[in-house]
């Protein structure tokens, strides 16, 4: 079992998002073992990112070897000490997220020029292979936003990737009722209200956008965890359940971050937070 941690490492530097859904299966298959140590995994996990990030000193190889072990490695251990102390996931997944995303911003600002050149030559490409989709005008308008959330972007994606891992853990260790037990505290909504004051100053707008839209996450996945909540009551077939979630997502997806953040302050739904680790 010790050399699974060594390759979901090695898969990590090629995809991210990929590794922490694997990771996070191993460490359901193995919790016993590793809440109870959990820095073994880690330190096994790190190596060859580690190694590569200390040979290879390509920005591009670099910046590869941080991501694999500050969003997939470092999240996990935190997520499992958090869970080993305090025995809530719900506080478990919140510690990795913000993790994840202090991480996509400090990456943006380390590397900037090497992902927006990366940028520019994905837009290159697309205007090459699809002349058309650029010339219209709404997507010229909205391009420079594009550019300027990059990181809030990059974060969406990989927070997907862990909400996506923190479900199959717990449906690996066949937790009941996996969405509607997120239930996350009240005192995060200080973080969003703490972001609001950089809006004022020109030079930190930019900085605003990113922060604001990566945090509203968490409101985001507790408004739909109540609302997934509220379609079980309601349909008896997961399946309608389902569809009606997908299209409030899709179309309703601002007020499930109002309704999430409200839900946090003002409510304590009768459940164990997120379930208990115990």
């Amino acid at each position: 079992m010790l050399i699974i941690p060594l390759v979901i490492g090695a898969l990590s530097l090629l995809s991210p998002f990929l590794a922490i859904i694997v990771y996070m299966l191993y460490i359901a298959k193995t919790a016993e073992q590793n809440l109870m140590k959990p820095l073994p995994a880690f330190l096994l996990f790190i190596l060859v990112p580690a190694a590569m990030l200390i040979f290879d000193t390509q920005i591009s190889t670099q910046l590869l070897c941080l991501d694999a072990i500050f969003t997939v490695g470092l999240p996990v251990l935190v997520f499992l000490l958090v869970v080993k102390y305090n025995h809530l996931l719900s506080n478990g997944f919140l510690a990795s997220f913000i993790v994840i995303a202090a991480w996509g911003i400090v990456r943006y600002y380390l590397f900037q020029a090497y992902q927006n050149n990366l940028f520019e030559q994905a837009l290159a490409m697309v205007k090459d292979r699809m002349p058309a989709l650029l010339n219209n005008s709404l997507m010229e308008q909205t391009l420079p936003l594009w550019k300027r959330i990059i990181p809030a972007i990059w974060i969406i994606s990989q927070s997907l990737a862990w909400l996506i891992g923190f479900l199959l853990f717990e449906w690996r260790l066949k937790i009941p009722n996996r969405i509607a037990n997120l239930k996350f505290t009240r005192y995060y909504n200080l973080l969003i209200i703490a972001v609001l004051p950089l809006y004022y100053f020109s030079q930190t707008k930019g900085l605003f956008l990113n922060l604001l839209i990566s945090l509203c996450i968490i409101p985001f996945v507790q408004g739909a965890a109540l609302v997934w909540q509220r379609l079980g009551m309601i349909f008896a077939n997961r399946f309608i359940s389902g569809l009606f979630m997908i299209i409030i997502v899709l179309y309703a997806n601002i007020l499930l971050v109002l309704l999430g953040f409200g839900n946090m302050w003002f409510t304590k739904r009768n459940i164990t937070p997120g379930g208990n680790a115990a």
